[in-house]
């Protein structure tokens, strides 16, 4: 495979993960919405519904994020045999995982949110 061909799969990854990135906003900004409109009306079932499928979504999301960085940390260490990587493809990796465990907080923060709301007199 070529230099060329690399530099195209990996900037075809970081688009993607950019879409996994919107996604996991989209879902966690709703739950989050739904949390503090109606967080205190919903009943205990609904709120176990809305957060699995919060749970299961941003955390379908973040996982994605995370087996694509792998393809990508693939697709590195084949351009590194044919070229010095640059300090964004050195740093790229460690980066990403970073901001993996912060979409994993993210998912945490939101139930904690939607459990104060619920639970407003016990601060």
């Amino acid at each position: 495979m070529s230099e060329y061909e690399l530099l195209d799969l990996m900037t075809s990854m970081e688009a993607h993960m950019a879409t996994q990135f919107s996604l996991y906003l989209s879902v966690v900004s709703a739950y989050l919405v739904v949390a503090y409109l109606v967080g205190m009306n919903l009943s205990r079932a609904q709120m176990v519904i809305a957060s699995a499928l919060m749970i299961f979504a941003a955390g379908g999301q973040t996982w994605a994020l995370h087996a694509s960085l792998g393809r990508v940390q693939e697709y590195l260490l084949l351009k590194s045999e044919l070229s010095p990587l640059t300090e964004y493809e050195r740093n790229f990796a460690t980066h990403s995982y970073i901001w993996i465990g912060i979409l994993a907080a993210g998912i945490l923060a939101s139930l904690y949110f939607m459990w104060s709301v619920r639970h407003p007199n016990e601060d």
